[in-house]
């Protein structure tokens, strides 16, 4: 059930990001304006918050968040945007950035689709 509910709000966030005609943000334009060493406030999709620091050795920080959380990390750019790894994860999580029209970015998790044929 939580994995339905997971891919339901993937899908409505897509939509809504569509309807926005929000701007990708490149992976450069992420590098120099985000992922630059300096804090950056993040809330989640459930209201939790955190802050990140991507530092420019590929290594981050996470302050804040739910008890038990990582604090660590690593990161990477790729061709659409990033990845990271946090904490002991063993598969690393990779994110698309949206141009918001209030400065500020939406970033969403690149997750796999299912394609349906018959």
């Amino acid at each position: 059930m939580p994995l339905l509910l997971g891919l339901a709000a993937a899908f409505v966030a897509l939509l809504t990001v569509a309807a926005s005609s929000a701007e990708l943000v490149s992976p450069l334009l992420l590098k120099r304006d985000w992922l630059d060493g300096r804090a950056v406030a993040t809330v989640g999709p459930r209201g939790g918050k955190s802050e990140l620091a991507f530092k420019p050795d590929g290594t981050l920080t996470r302050t804040g968040g739910r008890a038990g959380a990582a604090t660590g990390g690593r990161w990477r750019l790729d061709e659409e945007g990033f990845c990271m790894t946090l904490g002991e994860a063993k598969q690393e999580s990779c994110y698309v950035a949206l141009q918001g029209d209030d400065g500020a970015i939406r970033v969403l998790r690149r997750t796999g689709a299912f394609t349906w044929t018959r």
